[in-house]
Parts: structure tokens; C-alpha cells; sequence
């Protein structure tokens, strides 16, 4: 399960289970750890937790004995710097002894126990109202010392959250009862705890002292014993089995009691009253279970939340508020796990037989209260328990579950693994869209079918504008029923694609893809994060209507952003304000699924609004497969829309003024599978089955990659030659030069005057010392018959390709380096070699810059071939920077053979195939419209000669960095970054708040 949780982040991380001490009393058991950059968080924890666990055994601690319970954290900071204070799990108050009260059999029984309360969270705490109004995190947490009279000096919001246990938590404890109930019944603001002023640490203390409360704690104690015996009703064993005729009396004593009081009697009736009712209300109801329950009525933020309590040993409590949590029962074995991961649930249960999972509704928010075999669901949204034939159909069972997808592999090198797995995952996504019945096929149909009833209605409103329109003669069987809104935007968009990073950056191709093939169809991609800032700000500017189709891109289906703009565009779907909601992730089951009510029973109904590319969850950073299968499934998709718009409207106006015939079509598919069955397979050294190959293509890319891999490594070798160096001719006092002096006169019998070049000779030892490094990096250079006058020290790499291909390649290398030593080390950056490449990197081209260079193939077409020119003349011109007779190492990469005669010092040429021509009516059909070979050649290049590029970058960077990430001292595991956010789950940046109140816009 840590493993598998480590994608969300794993900067620190802590663990934390009960157990009993020597007196049987509940205690926690608990270690933090702060994870050392290329150092493995499950691994560190599990270390560290494993000693505390010894020596609390060595201390008199035993496991519990009926249930364990346990919570572990791995935390990606937000608040606050890493840091073992704010590092979760989270206590406020320190574990305290104190009497506390519990009914069994009818009879009261009071333990002595430790009360101690602790939480973990994923998300961002913002406000908590106890008053008229929120108060945030940071005058929250100076509020909370004063009234808990314990300081706390941690940063982070999470901990206020353990502080608000502390206060909330009272069933069974009188003290913590009176506490609350005088911040909930008699202060009216915060400001009363701090003399009336702003809360500020020089503010007056003047919040209930310690000592009051406990004076307040013997009067009720008192009254309580007079009254308990007659509370309870027969055989009770909760205190929650109350007469409530008797408890009134009860309240009445109590209040006639606390009146006395020389603080209590400077209230008013009415807040005595409160406080009394408050109190005794807290006394019997306050469980950890209703403690959450009134913290998140009152709380702002999203929370992925699990509280635990020395009150409560068997059970723990979850809540899921804009942050996901996953629940799995394994039915046969009786226990329970939980996770903010799905996969990590899934890993633990998925072959387990009679296990279930049930996924926490993060949008309307629900809290569970769970243990080994049971589980109350509260809804925070309809403010009630939730009954089990609510949650029948959300029981996600385990086995034979189409829905579900096995574990991961865990391959030693996971970017290796995934490249070549790239054959294997493309081809079973044409499989998949070659089955009709494919979940990918029935959404790509309903999606059609939209967009045809769209191409009506444009056909309509080009009817009704007509002078001579009679609405009579009107032919309705041939434009269809459908309404046109006369109101709608005329810039509304058709479609609107949303994603972040790297699901932007492909589906922003997949738009300027849909614009070539359909010209007038409005589409437009944005980042999720924009969406969010415009539902929040203005929603105007999203340029939506009624009739508007969103299709939200992620891999994981629960990238923050992109899965709270999928929530907000599912609402203002079931408002009807859009047309219709898509998305496309990795697998089937995502929290993007669950968001648009696509349930994953074996029996549930298939929404046809989710494309899956089938990469599934992998575990490498440095995405590689995810995006091949994510690009692969939209080019499916963009021929399967025109294949539909095309045969749905054969003898009519192209719909959308589309640009291409049914063979440009068919052309474009022939192009597709030549690059499934042997294109791809040679640029990734692997089959669609598994099998390893070895093409020329894919030994040229390695040796050109590991060739660049000696640039990188130069320091760190240099540095060990000429330490080594340093170390025998000083250690043995045998200088080089000086050394060779001596030799050679007794060797040649030369007269001892020769000796007076002694000096010299010193003089060149003192020039080696120095300049060694610098000398010991030329001799390497000519060794390895690289560039001798290039710049030593750090590289510098400009990746120039179309904008999807660079910042995809740019974010890969970033990764695969990420965790790399400084003294072998690679700065990256990327750019549009035909756009403003130069402009970024002219001035800072120095010797021995590396720059990988995209060439499109202009053989094909004129339009085509300016790109080629363009992006040549940008290459050429980098390269003509020049000092010392040396410039940039420039590579060349592309179809076109000529780039191998272009004076660059490198040229990987893919290969192409010109003799694969036209098919007759497409070349007769290309004749009559120039436009049509312009968009064929268009999408010929991005949808597969880009393609083709980005995988061979993909391989070319990896066998770079897998050389680098190998040299002996300076290892590192090239697949995962620090922090190891593979997928962002909290605000990035923007935050939920975004479309809270969006049903009031």
C-alpha cells in the first residue's frame, strides 16, 4: 500500500497503531520520518516504525486484543516545510490520564485512561466557524492554545485539526465537556479569548483557565454521582441509553449547581442555560464518530481525514470532503484497509476472494465510521446515515470485475519497462476500437451522434435565417427535431478539452487536430486549472452553451484540478447548461468516473462517457506509455468521428466544412497501422507480444543517447582521475613531471646540469595540479572522439520540436534527472524550433550546448517543407554560434534522410516510406482541393511522424540517463523524483472553492 501511495507525494511520512501498556490501557504506538532525497519513504518508515515497536514492547507494551488498529500518512507539504513536527500523523495535547465514564449492563463504570487523539489529512484546512463566523487557520491555532491551554508550535493546518479533536472529543469526560461547552454556549467570538483584542500571542489570555474548568469539572462530578444510577436505562451499553424525563431533571440540578459559581453567575440566564445543555449534550453524545461530524459542519477546505482516539481503540473514523478516500473490507478474513489511493486498496484485496471496495463521495462528502468488519456511511450533504440499500450498488467487488484492473508489474527499471510496453498497450488499444461493443466505441458513437444532432442544428439556423424560410414546407425529416437556442453565444464552443500538463498539452494537439479535419467546429483546450479560475470569477469566459460538449483528460482520473472541473461540469451538466461531460483516463475505474455517476458493480450500466487509453497505473515519473496509449486513443477517436460525420451526411455539405474524403480516411488508417506493427516496435526494441528486437533504428538511437550520457559523466570521471592522481603523486612524493625529469637523466646518463630544469619541472607539476581537471577532460574527449573545446562542468540541453513533442520531452528528461547528482547533472529546456526557439536560446548557446532537434518531413507536401526549412535554418543558426571553433552539438532527428548531410554533428533518420502513395480517388480528390492534401499532410505529421519522434526521444533519454543514473558512487533511481508526485491531488493551484456556490451562478 506505500508503494502504491507514494505517487501522491512522500517528502516525510509517519505511522501509528494502538497497543496496550503495562496497566492494559489504550496507548499510541507511533514514528515520522523525513524521507532523504533518493531514499525510499516505505522502506525508511517501515525501519524506524519496526525499532519504536521494539523498544515500546521493551517498555511493557503488548498489541491490542481484540481489533489493530493503525494510520499511516505519506505527506507532500503545502502549509509547511517538511519537518518531523509537521510531519502526520498529528496529536495537539500530549497524551493526559483522566476519569472517563462508560455505561455496560446498565451500569456506569468509570476507567482510568489515557486520552490522547490523533489524526492524518491530505488536503488544505482552511477555516472553522465556531462562532458567527470562520476563523482561519493561523488565528484558529492561537485560539486553540488558549483553550486547550496547551501551546503548539507547528506551522502546517493539519495540526489545528488535532487540536479540534482535542476540543470536540468530550463522551464519557466532564472536563473536556465543560471546555467545549463554554466555547459553544457562553463566548460569542474569538476574541474572547484574547481580552477582547485580535488574536495575537501579546493579546491577554482570557479564555477559561485550566484550574476554572477543573472547579466547574468537581460540580458537575459531583451532581453526576447523585443522579447517575437513575440515568441509565435497564442493561444499557452505551451512555447514549438514557432516560431523557430523568436526564432533564438531571440538567435542571446541574444548572441550580453551576449557578452558584462566582464565574458562572456573571452570565446571563440564557447563557447558563447553554452551557448546561451544551455540557451535558457533550457528556453523553461527543464520540470521536459526532466530533467529526460537527467538525466538518463547521470546516472549509478539502479533507481526506482519518481521527483516531485511545477512546475509541477498534474503530477509526474517515472523512472525504474534495480529497479522496477508499475503503476495502476483505469479507473471508475480517479486516478492513483504507487509503487517498484506490490502487493501494487494490493491491492488497484484488486477489483476495469476497473483497469489496467502496469509494468515499468526495463531491457531496461523506464520513465513515469503520472497523475490521463494519462501516457507517454519513452523508455531510443530506445530513443523515446513509442505509445499506443506498451503498449496495457502490460495493466494488474484486473478482471476475471487468471495471478493475490488476496490480501493476513491478519492473526493477519501470521506464524501461514501460517504453517497451508501449507495442504491447498501442495494440491492444486498436483492438479495442476495432470492437464495436468497446467501452471506447460506444462513447465515441454517443459522442458522434452529438455532433451530428450539432451539424442539424447549424443546418437549421442556416434554414431559418433564409428570407424565403416557410416553416411549413420545412423538410423535419431531413434536418431533424432539434431545438436551436437563439440566445446561444455566437463564439460558443462545440467542444471544450481540459487537462493539466501533460493530458493538456496532448489534448490541445487532439484540438488543432479536430480544427483540420473540421474547420468550423468550435473547439478550444485550456488548462483545468483556468476552468476552475473562470467558473470561480466569470464562467463567461469559457465561451460555453447548452449545446457544449467538455471532454476532461487524466491519466490517474483524479488529478486535482482536472477532476474538481469535472465535478463542476457534471453539475452544470445535470443543470443542463452544457450539452454533455467526457473524460478519458488510464483505466475504467477513476474517481473522474465515480464524479460523473459511472458505477463499477459487475451489473452497472456503462455511462458511453468515459474513453480509456488501457496504460492502467504505472509507476515511472517520467510518463512514457501513459501518453503513447492517450495519444494513440484520440488519433482513434478524431478518424472514428470523421469515418461517423463522413457516412452520416454522404451527399450533403461537408458537416463542419470537413476537409477530408472517406479515402483520406482510409489512407490515414493504412498510415496507422504501419506504424503499429513496425514503427513502433523498432523505435522501442520490443513487439506488441513482448519480444525483444533489435532494429538498426533503435541501436542507432541507443548508441547516439549513451554517446550524449559521456558528456554528463565527464565530471564526475575527470574528477576521479585527477583525485586519483592527486593521491599517488603526493601520498608517494613522486610529482609527474619532476618524476619524469629524474627518469630520464638517469636513464640517458644525462650531466647533472639537466637538473637545473628542476624548477621547471616544478612548475609544470604546479600547472597540472591546478589544471588537471581541464587537462584529464581533453584527454577523455579524444579518447571518446568527442568535441576537445567544449565547456566543462554542467550541460545544458534545448529540446526543439512542435510544442506537445518539447514540453512533453522537456518534462520526461526533468524527470529521468531529477534525482541526479549536481556533478552529473543536465539542465533542461524546450522550445518551438519554428516559433521562437532562437529567440529563447540564441543568446545562450555556448560550446558544447546539446540540442535535440524535431525535423518534420517536408518531402511530402510544400507546406510541409517550410516547417522542414524553418526548423533546419534554427538548427543551423544555434550551430553557427561558435567560439574556440566549437559551438553546440547539435542532433537531428527525423524522416527525411537529407538531415543526415546538413553539417549537424549528429542525424537520426527514421524510417519512411515514400513509396506508399495516395490511393487513386484520394489522389484525384487531392487534385481538385489543395486544402484537403494540406490537412492530410497536417495530420500525418502530428497525429504519427510526431509521434514517431517523441517515442524515439523517449528511448534516446532514457538510454542517456539510465547510463548517467549507473555510474558507480552516484546511483540514483532515474524513475522517480523526490517528492514523487506523480499525480497532484491537492490544489495546483487553484482550489475547490472554485465552484462551491457554482448552482447560484
Amino acid at each position: 500500500m506505500g508503494q502504491e501511495t507514494e505517487i501522491r507525494g512522500a517528502q516525510a511520512g509517519g505511522g501509528v497503531t494502538f497497543a496496550r501498556d503495562s496497566q492494559g490501557r489504550a496507548v499510541f504506538v507511533g514514528q515520522k520520518v523525513i524521507n532523504r532525497k533518493r531514499q525510499n519513504l516505505t522502506q525508511s518508515l517501515e525501519s524506524a516504525f519496526s525499532l519504536t515497536r521494539r523498544k515500546a514492547v521493551a517498555k511493557g507494551a503488548n498489541p491490542s486484543e481484540k481489533v489493530t488498529v493503525g494510520a499511516w500518512h505519506y505527506r507532500y507539504a503545502t502549509s509547511s516545510p517538511p519537518a518531523i513536527a509537521e510531519t502526520h500523523w498529528h496529536e495537539w495535547t500530549p497524551a493526559r490520564e483522566a476519569n472517563v465514564w462508560r455505561a455496560e449492563q446498565g451500569r456506569w463504570v468509570c476507567d482510568r485512561k489515557w486520552v490522547n487523539h490523533r489524526i492524518t489529512h491530505n488536503g488544505d484546512f482552511e477555516s472553522w466557524m465556531p462562532f458567527d463566523r470562520p476563523i482561519e487557520n493561523a488565528p484558529l491555532g492561537l485560539w486553540l492554545e488558549r483553550v486547550l491551554d496547551t501551546p503548539n508550535a507547528t506551522l502546517g493546518d493539519s495540526p489545528k485539526i488535532a487540536g479540534m479533536m482535542d476540543l470536540l472529543v468530550t463522551q464519557g469526560l466532564w472536563n473536556a465537556s465543560l471546555r467545549l461547552a463554554y466555547q459553544m454556549g457562553v463566548a460569542s467570538s474569538i476574541a474572547e479569548a484574547f481580552g477582547g483584542k485580535q488574536p495575537a500571542k501579546s493579546a491577554p489570555n482570557t479564555a477559561p483557565s485550566a484550574s476554572q474548568i477543573q472547579i466547574w469539572e468537581a460540580i458537575a462530578q459531583s451532581v453526576f454521582e447523585k443522579y447517575r444510577d437513575t440515568l441509565l436505562l435497564p442493561y444499557a451499553n452505551s451512555i447514549l441509553e438514557v432516560s431523557r424525563q430523568r436526564l432533564a431533571g438531571f440538567e435542571q440540578a446541574l444548572l441550580q449547581a453551576l449557578s452558584k459559581d462566582s464565574k458562572v453567575r456573571e452570565w446571563t440566564r440564557s447563557q447558563q442555560s447553554a452551557f448546561v445543555k451544551y455540557a451535558v449534550y457533550a457528556f453523553f453524545h461527543n464520540n470521536l464518530y459526532q466530533a467529526t461530524k460537527l467538525f466538518m459542519s463547521r470546516a472549509t477546505g478539502t479533507f481526506g481525514l482519518a481521527a483516531l482516539s485511545t477512546l475509541s481503540e477498534d474503530s477509526l473514523v474517515l472523512s472525504s470532503w474534495r480529497q479522496p478516500i477508499t475503503t476495502g473490507f476483505s469479507v473471508q478474513d475480517e479486516y478492513m484497509v483504507y487509503a487517498s489511493e484506490p490502487a493501494a486498496v487494490d493491491a492488497v484485496l484484488s486477489h483476495i476472494p469476497r473483497s469489496y471496495r467502496l469509494d468515499l463521495d468526495q463531491k457531496l462528502g461523506e464520513i465513515a465510521w469503520v472497523g475490521a468488519d463494519n462501516i457507517t456511511v454519513y452523508s455531510i450533504s443530506k445530513d443523515r446515515e446513509l442505509l445499506s440499500a443506498e451503498l449496495e450498488q457502490r460495493w466494488i467487488p474484486f473478482q471476475e470485475n471487468p471495471y478493475i484492473l490488476p496490480p501493476a508489474f513491478k519492473a526493477k527499471d519501470p521506464v524501461e519497462y514501460d517504453i517497451q510496453d508501449i507495442p504491447r498497450v498501442l495494440a491492444e488499444v486498436n483492438a479495442a476500437w476495432r470492437d464495436p461493443s468497446s467501452f471506447n466505441c460506444q462513447s465515441a458513437d454517443y459522442l458522434a451522434d452529438l455532433l451530428i444532432d450539432r451539424v442539424k442544428v447549424w443546418e437549421q439556423k442556416q434554414a431559418t435565417i433564409n428570407a424565403k424560410f416557410d416553416p411549413a414546407r420545412f423538410d423535419y425529416e431531413r434536418f431533424g427535431y432539434v431545438e436551436f437556442d437563439t440566445a446561444t453565444d455566437e463564439r460558443a464552443l462545440d467542444l471544450l478539452i481540459t487537462g493539466v500538463e501533460s493530458s493538456l498539452w496532448i489534448g490541445e494537439q487532439f484540438a488543432q487536430d479536430l480544427l483540420v479535419l473540421f474547420p468550423d467546429l468550435r473547439v478550444e483546450a485550456c488548462s483545468s486549472n483556468r476552468v476552475l479560475r473562470s467558473l470561480r470569477d466569470d464562467p463567461s469566459k469559457l465561451h460555453l452553451a447548452k449545446h457544449s460538449i467538455v471532454l476532461a483528460i487524466s491519466q490517474s482520473g483524479q488529478t486535482f484540478p482536472t477532476l474538481q472541473a469535472t465535478h463542476a461540469f457534471e453539475a452544470l451538466r445535470q443543470q443542463r447548461q452544457i450539452g454533455e461531460l467526457f473524460i478519458m483516463t488510464g483505466e475504467l475505474c477513476s474517481l473522474m468516473g465515480s464524479a460523473i455517476s459511472q458505477y463499477y458493480y459487475k451489473e452497472s450500466t456503462f455511462t458511453r462517457r468515459i474513453f480509456v487509453n488501457g496504460s492502467g497505473r504505472r509507476m515511472a515519473e517520467p510518463t512514457t506509455v501513459v501518453i503513447a496509449a492517450a495519444h494513440a486513443t484520440l488519433t482513434e477517436l478524431l478518424l472514428t468521428l470523421g469515418h461517423r460525420l463522413r457516412s452520416h451526411f454522404p451527399d450533403r455539405p461537408d458537416p463542419f466544412n470537413m476537409s477530408l474524403s472517406k479515402d483520406h480516411l482510409l489512407y490515414l488508417e493504412e498510415i496507422k497501422t504501419d506504424l503499429l506493427k513496425s514503427r513502433v516496435p523498432s523505435l522501442t526494441g520490443s513487439t506488441s507480444d513482448g519480444k525483444p528486437i533489435k532494429s538498426i533504428e533503435y541501436q542507432t538511437i541507443l548508441r547516439s543517447g549513451r554517446q550524449w550520457a559521456a558528456h554528463i559523466t565527464e565530471t564526475p570521471i575527470v574528477w576521479s582521475i585527477h583525485a586519483a592522481y592527486v593521491l599517488v603523486t603526493v601520498g608517494l612524493g613522486t610529482p609527474l613531471v619532476q618524476t619524469l625529469l629524474r627518469a630520464v637523466v638517469a636513464i640517458a646518463h644525462l650531466p647533472a646540469v639537466f637538473l637545473w630544469l628542476l624548477p621547471l619541472a616544478t612548475l609544470a607539476d604546479i600547472l597540472v595540479y591546478i589544471f588537471g581537471p581541464w587537462l584529464w577532460a581533453v584527454g577523455l574527449r579524444y579518447l571518446q572522439g568527442r568535441p576537445l573545446t567544449a565547456r566543462t562542468g554542467s550541460r545544458t540541453l534545448v529540446i526543439g520540436d512542435v510544442p506537445w513533442v518539447h514540453h512533453l520531452l522537456q518534462s520526461y528528461v526533468s524527470k529521468l534527472f531529477s534525482l541526479s547528482y549536481g556533478i552529473a547533472s543536465l539542465n533542461v529546456h524546450s522550445s518551438d524550433p519554428k516559433d521562437h526557439m532562437l529567440y529563447h536560446f540564441g543568446h545562450r548557446v555556448t560550446r558544447g550546448t546539446l540540442v535535440f532537434l524535431g525535423v518534420p518531413d517536408g518531402r511530402r507536401h510544400p507546406t510541409q517543407k517550410k516547417d522542414e526549412n524553418a526548423v533546419v535554418m534554427t538548427g543551423k543558426q544555434a550551430s553557427g554560434v561558435r567560439h574556440l571553433r566549437s559551438g553546440a552539438e547539435v542532433i537531428a532527428l527525423g524522416h527525411n534522410p537529407a538531415i543526415a548531410h546538413l553539417g549537424f554533428q549528429n542525424a537520426i533518420v527514421l524510417t519512411s516510406d515514400l513509396s506508399t502513395a495516395l490511393p487513386g480517388d484520394c489522389v484525384a480528390s487531392a487534385a481538385k482541393s489543395s486544402e484537403a492534401q494540406v490537412a492530410l499532410e497536417q495530420l500525418r505529421e502530428s497525429r504519427f511522424n510526431a509521434f514517431e519522434r517523441l517515442i524515439a526521444g523517449y528511448t534516446f533519454f532514457w538510454a542517456l540517463a539510465k547510463r548517467v543514473s549507473s555510474l558507480p558512487f552516484l546511483r540514483y533511481q532515474h524513475w522517480k523524483s523526490q517528492s514523487r508526485t506523480r499525480i497532484m491531488t491537492t490544489a495546483a493551484p487553484i482550489a475547490h472553492t472554485a465552484f462551491d456556490s457554482l448552482s447560484d451562478k
